[in-house]
């Protein structure tokens, strides 16, 4: 989390987050008072507060982990290493398919960098990324996601404790920050203005920060991935519209 006195980023691993940490440090005129690279919310977030998230397309968030993971980077490429399962780390779609398949089935999920995933008990009905977004919107996130017993309840533990109040799609960054900047002008406070914030935006115009796998003509996504992610990841699907 990226906290100021008026609003907190919830910056969602993969999703375009230390780009939009550099943005509001730079031209956000409030007091920074708490940063946590993925960190939780508190226990009892300011009611005040706005809250601001971002999120990605499921199935390019897990092409994005994998060629993250194939640069030997990462907490989950670190994990599944030393699990014995380094031999999936190849930039080809063969090799995609099968770390998709460890990556999706709740059996592996102890197996994961974060362990509050498996310890959640919500890895039977939703996939790692969904469980990403709910860990960084809710306070107290275990204790909100107790009890899920599957894909609605999970949805509805997130409609009753997300404190989100803005989305930021990887996809079209730099239009929805300037959505976001223009919406609340005046609430919050741009510097040295607004235009001249949302100018540099425009000028500085987001890019991929990592090499990914999936650029070159000879990567082929497996068949049926994408429909088997969707089904996985719920929250993103049902909630953020992907």
């Amino acid at each position: 989390m990226h906290a100021f006195r008026k609003m907190a980023y919830l910056d969602v691993e993969k999703t375009g987050s230390t780009y939009v940490s550099k943005f509001l440090r730079t031209f956000l005129d409030d007091e920074e008072v708490h940063v946590e690279k993925h960190g939780l919310l508190e226990d009892q977030p300011p009611a005040d507060r706005i809250h601001v998230i971002s999120v990605r397309e499921p199935l390019d968030l897990y092409l994005s982990l994998f060629s993250y993971g194939c640069d030997q980077r990462g907490r989950v490429h670190e994990a599944l290493v030393a699990a014995g399962h380094g031999d999936l780390y190849a930039p080809t779609g063969e090799a995609f398919g099968r770390w998709l398949d460890l990556i999706l089935d709740p059996a592996n999920a102890h197996l994961l960098a974060n362990r509050n995933y498996a310890r959640s008990g919500c890895a039977p009905f939703v996939g790692l990324m969904s469980f990403r977004v709910a860990r960084l919107a809710m306070p107290r996130p275990l204790e909100a996601l107790a009890g899920v017993d599957g894909v609605d309840s999970f949805l509805d533990a997130y409609r009753k404790h997300s404190v989100v109040d803005e989305v930021l799609h990887t996809e079209r960054l730099t239009e929805d920050l300037e959505a976001f900047v223009r919406a609340y002008d005046g609430r919050l406070t741009w510097k040295p203005s607004t235009e001249a914030a949302i100018a540099e935006l425009h000028k500085d115009r987001r890019v991929n920060a990592s090499n990914r796998v999936d650029e070159g003509d000879s990567f082929v996504v497996p068949a049926g991935a994408r429909e088997r992610v969707q089904a996985r990841e719920p929250l993103l699907v049902e909630v953020f519209g992907y």
